[in-house]
């Protein structure tokens, strides 16, 4: 079959140009479009730089056309009528920068570098190096998903009602919510049968007539049903499979005009001061290889499956459904991992085969034959396409040649092994053994070609049709008995790197399932639940009141919550060596789920997962590793040994942390229980696809009316602020752009930026945002009211110090203000917590998730309040202090202030201090600087105190506010037996700086370090 040709196709006429570009002579159809060539970088611009120097260039091109997508920026220059790079007369790798210029003279560069030689990159920049196949050929007259429901059947009768088959708007709110709701069949047609409407009927008259306009709307792609016979074997129901074509899905997903400016076509390298850095998938080597094996102007869009069985009831019952999901590698993994961007689409429901009347080997085979069959029926189509290309449309609705090769594959280690064609008690991508998985190095991967090899080998030594002796071939080879393997002819595809690492299950699962079982059962579980039942509580992260070691299951959520506590709770009850186990395997986790990863971040991995393999024996010794039957002196453990290949998968498939299975695991919710649960229960598999179905179709058909009815262009044209700041809800993020106030998406509303509220007050440094409510918590109190409802006994003298100037950088506690001392103020008001978010620690564009710090005073069921820790800057930031060369200190915030007065001052905080410890530090260049304890690398800090032995506390500025800290306690042999949540960090005299409180802290004090 020959690849299709863009050429071939239908072309709109171009403008007659009529100007022409006074340094190289290119025709334009208008001054503007020169003016735009002009602006643009390359050497057109560095002529009008040298012929009119005082130039503002800033000006001539606004930074609202920066876009990271050279398809996109293709749309912005329209009026650009320039050669196509893609055409074969310009090889030049195309270097894009911060700015979003293009250092190697961009599209109209003249002079290109010779062939194969890498355009230059500037130092100390961010850059970004495309593939020379640069954006590939593309033409008008595709359709994205929304314009072509301007152009179905019903076309002509939306010109006249925009709704139908709906009568009106309000029928269709109507109609979408009745069928978005919980609401059963029966409950329907008794709330369609009130009398209320009767007598305001609509155009349904029961839940079957509801179901049907709705299925009218226009098309997604369409359910197929298969019945499944493997030979003369029986089974215990029929094995159906509904499925949808895989190219089809693929398809829908690449017209949804919601990706518009969240999709790669064109691979590229990024460098950031000549490091490589490794982010989405188009950044990684194997996209980069792709492209290259590609014609001249065709694209490729790297396919996501992820499949794995699911249970529907909760408890009792053992049925179960097999989803098989569908995404594109392209869109950003920001948005491709947030389960209301609907990046994934449900493409089959594979049959789960009960065999009768065979073996346990025989019934293993048997299901894993039909596993890859179904799934070949569901791909055929698409390994048609990764081999001649087809059209589709993209977002923006132009048409593009795209290949179709397997990118990734998101499921479990059992999984795995199924896909991989591997027998149990091995590796998935690797030759390791279960003998070999605690091995402290990566062994070779299993590549296709072994594989192949293998089964090609075992098929020659015995028919496969003989289950039974062809089994025990297959066992000697460590294969699992499939002959036919739905990747053997899907191009060059390898499971060692399709197969990607998945953190929920490979990381997170693994330290609840293993790690916490080490620490629980050398340190005993009661004393570690009463470790964790003492932490003071945090707003967002879970309480573990009582404690751990008799939980089976756990949620996602709390297995990376116990990750952050388990290190330093740990400290001081188990021998010294284990905790370095512990500690080095939670920054492993913690280091491979950076969004970035540099080869700085590979190399510190690799370190943290040594160190781990190094001091891993003590924990054998110490009794740590048990089973059922009693201690263990082996870590057989197939997901350790998985760890080991993540820096081979991050060369290859780019960051590892968008390959989790967190996603799919919220579609098993969405595409399976909710509809089996809606559904009668009976024949379940059908009314599922059908509801599925209905969903899609009322989700485009709700946007397409919002934005028809506003007359708005039905693709996603979002300015480039909106972009950076809420990308990944791309779909609301479009229509708040275009169409301010509307709410009658049904999607989820982004998470609004503190930064750009207009009441947030933000720190010396503009890294952080902080806002307080609008409604006072106490309001227009007299001081001395504060003072004995916060129970400072020294608010009156500290307010006066502080706004006659002095610092308590310099009168270091003590009080010079006596308790009368006159203030330009007598009431103030009071806050018991305030939000604060800052810039992400990985993304400066990007922001991190809002955190509450609260303040709250003394009461009856808290004597001591609810006081929350916080990272400052010191007023100087001079590190020669003689303060133990601290440049932030930490401090408790025990209230939160604002003078009463005309106008309103800048609130500040009343906030008592913690000391670095002197006992771990280093000198240099005669200066002492803190450094964390050894062993645990945590920062230890204590409470300063006065002479009294009463806390120092004192006043200061709340934009000095930086970063939240977690203080934990330096635990003992045993807890203090006084100490618990509410008084953690009034007993205790000693703390750690938790670093792994989360990953933005984590990053935060490294570049503290």
């Amino acid at each position: 079959m020959s690849a299709p040709s863009l050429n071939q196709m239908p072309y709109s006429a171009q403008a007659i140009p009529s100007l022409i570009c006074p340094s190289c002579s290119m025709l334009f159809s208008d001054s503007d479009a020169v003016v735009q060539h002009l602006s643009n970088p390359g050497a057109c611009r560095r002529w009008l730089a040298q012929t009119i120097p005082d130039i503002d260039f800033a000006a001539v091109r606004p930074e609202d056309d920066y876009t990271n997508d050279p398809e996109a920026a293709q749309d912005m220059y329209k009026h650009v009528d320039s050669p196509d790079p893609s055409d074969g007369e310009d090889e030049t790798e195309y270097v894009e920068t911060a700015t979003g210029e293009i250092a190697g003279g961009g599209i109209h560069q003249p002079f290109p570098p010779e062939p194969e030689t890498l355009a230059p990159i500037p130092s100390s920049l961010h850059t970004r190096v495309h593939h020379p196949n640069h954006s590939g050929q593309r033409q008008p007259g595709g359709l994205n998903h929304l314009q072509w429901m301007d152009h179905d059947v019903h076309a002509n009768d939306r010109k006249e009602n925009i709704y139908f088959p709906f009568a009106s708007a309000s029928e269709w709110e109507l109609a979408n919510w009745l069928s978005s709701s919980v609401l059963s069949q029966n409950e329907i047609n008794q709330y369609l049968w009130l009398q209320r409407n009767i007598d305001q009927p609509v155009s349904f008259n029961t839940a079957k007539d509801l179901w049907a306009c709705i299925e009218g709307l226009p098309e997604v792609p369409r359910w197929r049903c298969q019945e499944i016979k493997i030979g003369s074997y029986k089974t215990k129901s029929l094995l159906m499979l509904y499925w949808r074509d895989g190219l089809e899905v693929i398809k829908y997903l690449f017209s949804n005009p919601v990706f518009a400016q969240c999709i790669d076509l064109t691979p590229y390298r990024e460098y950031e001061e000549w490091e490589h850095v490794y982010s989405e998938f188009m950044s990684a080597d194997l996209a980069w290889e792709i492209q290259s094996e590609l014609p001249e102007g065709h694209s490729f869009l790297g396919v996501i499956g992820a499949s794995d069985k699911t249970p529907l009831m909760i408890g009792t019952g053992n049925k179960e459904m097999h989803p098989l999901l569908f995404s594109i590698a392209n869109i950003h993994a920001g948005v491709r991992m947030k389960a209301t961007s609907h990046s994934f689409a449900l493409a089959a429901y594979l049959p789960i085969p009960k065999f009768l009347n065979v073996s346990q080997p025989v019934q293993a085979i048997l299901a894993a034959h039909v596993y890859h069959f179904t799934i070949s029926v569901v791909m055929k189509n698409l390994k048609i396409a990764h081999q001649d290309g087809a059209v589709m449309s993209n977002p923006q609705g132009y048409l593009r040649v795209i290949h179709t090769p397997l990118a990734a594959w998101i499921t479990d280690y059992p999984e795995q092994l199924l896909i991989a064609c591997v027998s149990s008690k091995n590796s998935p991508i690797s030759t390791a053994t279960a003998a070999q998985f605690g091995d402290p190095f990566p062994h070779p991967p299993r590549t296709r070609q072994q594989t192949l090899q293998a089964i090609f080998e075992a098929c020659a030594a015995c028919n496969p049709c003989d289950i039974i002796a062809f089994h025990k071939v297959c066992q000697q080879k460590r294969l699992s008995g499939v002959v036919e393997l739905f990747w053997a002819d899907w191009g060059s595809t390898c499971p060692s790197l399709f197969l990607t690492p998945d953190a929920l299950h490979q990381w997170h699962k693994f330290y609840f399932d293993h790690c916490l079982r080490w620490v629980t059962n050398i340190m005993t579980g009661p004393e570690l639940d009463r470790h964790l039942s003492v932490l003071q509580p945090r707003i967002g992260t879970r309480h573990w009141a009582n404690g751990v070691s008799t939980l089976k299951q756990c949620t996602g959520r709390e297995h990376r919550d116990l990750e952050k506590l388990l290190p330093a709770v740990s400290m001081g009850t188990i021998p010294d060596d284990i905790l370095c186990a512990i500690r080095s395997i939670t920054e492993f986790i913690f280091l491979v789920q950076d969004q970035f990863v540099y080869d700085e971040t590979l190399h510190a991995l690799t370190k943290a997962l040594c160190k781990f393999h190094h001091f891993k024996p003590s924990i054998i010794a110490a009794g740590g590793c048990r089973g059922k039957n009693g201690p263990l002196n082996h870590f057989q453990i197939p997901k350790l040994e998985l760890t080991q290949h993540v820096v081979r998968s991050t060369w290859a498939m780019g960051a590892p942390y968008q390959w989790s299975s967190d996603i799919t695991e919220c579609c098993h919710i969405t595409h399976v229980k909710t509809p089996y649960r809606l559904s009668n229960q009976c024949n379940f598999h059908i009314q599922c696809c059908r509801f599925l179905n209905r969903r899609e179709k009322q989700r485009f058909f709700q946007l397409f009316t919002t934005l028809k009815t506003a007359g708005m262009p039905l693709f996603n044209k979002m300015v480039y602020e909106a972009r950076l700041m809420q990308i990944y809800y791309p779909e609301s993020t479009w229509i708040e752009s275009v169409l301010p106030g509307e709410h009658r998406i049904n999607t989820s509303t982004p998470r609004g930026s503190v930064f750009n509220n207009a009441r947030a007050h933000l720190s010396s440094d503009n890294s952080t945002a902080i806002l307080l409510t609008l409604k006072l918590h106490f309001p227009d109190l007299s001081i001395d009211d504060a003072s004995q409802l916060l129970s400072i006994t020294d608010l009156h003298p500290a307010l006066g110090d502080f706004f006659a100037g002095r610092s308590y950088m310099l009168h270091n506690g003590c009080r010079i203000s006596p308790p009368n001392c006159s203030l330009p103020f007598s009431r103030i008001h009071v806050w018991s917590k305030f939000q604060m978010q800052q810039h992400s620690a990985q993304k400066d564009f990007a922001l991190a998730p809002p955190q509450t710090i609260q303040a709250a005073p003394p009461s009856f069921a808290l004597p001591f309040g609810q006081a929350n820790t916080v990272l400052i800057a010191h007023e100087s930031g001079d590190p020669t202090l003689d303060i133990i060369g601290e440049c932030y200190l930490v401090v408790q915030v025990k209230a939160i202030l604002q003078p009463v007065t005309a106008p309103l001052q800048p609130p500040f905080l009343y906030v008592e201090f913690f000391n670095f410890s002197n006992a771990h530090f280093v000198v240099v260049n005669g200066v002492r600087i803190v450094v964390p304890t050894p062993k645990i690398n945590m920062f230890l800090v204590h409470r300063r105190l006065r002479s009294n032995k009463l806390p120092l506390g004192d006043i200061i500025p709340m934009d000095s506010t930086r970063q939240v800290v977690q203080l934990i306690p330096k635990f003992r042999a045993a807890a203090s037996p006084e100490m618990t949540c509410d008084n953690c960090l009034d007993v205790a005299r000693e703390f750690y700086i938790n670093s792994f409180a989360n990953k933005e802290t984590f990053h935060a004090i490294l570049s503290y370090q």
